[in-house]
C-alpha cells in the first residue's frame, strides 16, 4: 500500500509542478504580452513600470518558480521511491515490473534447476531438497505451502541427513526468518543461497 501512495503522491506532485512551471514560463509572458500590445491595458502598463510593483511581482514569481521546481523534485523522488519499495517487497510480481518487462515476468525460469528437477548451487552442488521464498509465498521443491503449518508438514518427511536450501528471491524479511526458524526446530541441515 505505501508503495502505491508513494506513487501516486509523487506522480500528483510531478503534474503540478510541470503545470505551474508551464504556466510560469509559457502561458504568463505570452498572456502579459496580450495585455501589452492587444488590450493595451494602461493599468497593467503602468503597474509594470513602477518599479515597486514590479519587485513584488518578480519576488512573488521568484518564490512560485521555486516551489514549482520543489514539486518536481520531490514527486519524482518520491515516484521512483514508490516504485522501489514496490518492488523491493514483491519482486517480479510487482505491477510495473510486470508492466514494463513482461516477458521477464512470463519467463521466470529457474536456470539453477537440472533435469532430475534438483536446484544446482553456483559451487555445482545439487539438491534435491529446496525451498523458495518469495515474497510472502513459499514453496518446497516445486510444491507451493499454503502456510507455515503446511511447510513443516512437508519438511518432516525429509530424511534429516538430507540438506535443504534456501533461495531467497525477494523474500519478506519475517517470511525468510520463519522458514529458518522452521529448519532449526526440525533439526535439518540447511544451507543460503547469497
Amino acid at each position: 500500500m505505501i508503495p502505491w501512495i508513494l506513487i501516486i503522491v509523487g506522480a500528483i506532485f510531478t503534474i503540478i509542478g510541470v503545470i505551474g512551471l508551464f504556466r510560469l514560463y509559457v502561458i504568463l509572458p505570452i498572456s502579459e504580452k496580450d495585455r501589452i500590445v492587444f488590450k493595451r491595458d494602461r493599468d497593467f502598463i503602468f503597474a509594470r513600470l513602477d518599479s515597486r510593483i514590479q519587485n513584488v511581482v518578480d519576488d512573488n514569481a521568484r518564490q512560485l518558480k521555486s516551489a514549482f521546481i520543489i514539486f518536481c523534485f520531490v514527486g519524482i523522488m518520491m515516484f521512483l521511491a514508490g516504485i522501489y519499495f514496490g518492488y523491493a517487497a514483491e519482486g517480479e510480481g510487482f505491477w510495473f515490473y510486470k508492466k514494463f518487462y513482461p516477458e521477464a515476468a512470463a519467463n521466470q525460469v529457474w536456470d539453477e534447476l537440472n533435469e532430475q528437477g534438483q536446484f544446482v548451487a553456483e559451487d555445482g552442488k545439487a539438491y534435491t531438497h529446496y525451498i523458495l521464498v518469495s515474497g510472502n509465498k513459499i514453496s518446497l521443491s516445486g510444491e507451493e505451502c499454503q502456510d507455515y503449518s503446511d511447510l513443516k508438514e512437508k519438511l518432516s518427511k525429509i530424511p534429516r541427513e538430507n540438506t535443504v536450501i534456501i533461495i531467497d528471491s525477494f523474500a519478506v524479511s519475517s517470511t525468510y526468518k520463519s522458514v529458518r526458524n522452521c529448519l532449526n526446530e526440525l533439526g535439518i541441515k540447511y544451507e543460503e543461497t547469497r
